[in-house]
């Protein structure tokens, strides 16, 4: 014997909560396919280190400049400041970037774990 089942109040706006979650999952993996194709960048020292990173937080690239490269040999500690610096400075520029993104999507409800 086959039983029907009631669909009733519950049921719907269980089946719409999970249709929209699943809708919100499907922008996010859009966000951030097009947040690996934003780049990000922050320079330190006067431009003497430059970081470029993408939305996805990934170091793209770290170009330093002739003068910098000399004075390292006599203080490498500041070139290594220095680039820590600008790496640092560029991976906050990305949190940024994608915390806004998917405020978009979320509304900007707060969902741990999610970026």
């Amino acid at each position: 014997m086959v039983r029907k089942l009631k669909t009733g109040k519950a049921q719907g706006n269980q089946a719409d909560i999970l249709q929209q979650a699943k809708a919100m999952q499907t922008e996010m993996l859009v966000v951030q396919e097009q947040l690996r194709t934003k780049e990000l960048e922050s320079s330190v020292g006067g431009g003497a280190v430059v970081v470029k990173v993408n939305g996805q937080k990934e170091i793209l690239t770290v170009k330093l400049s002739d003068e910098i490269v000399k004075e390292a040999a006599t203080d490498k500690e500041m070139l290594e400041d220095l680039i820590v610096s600008a790496v640092t400075e560029a991976l906050r520029k990305a949190e940024e970037l994608s915390e806004k993104e998917m405020e978009k999507i979320t509304g900007g409800v707060n969902i741990p774990g999610l970026f």
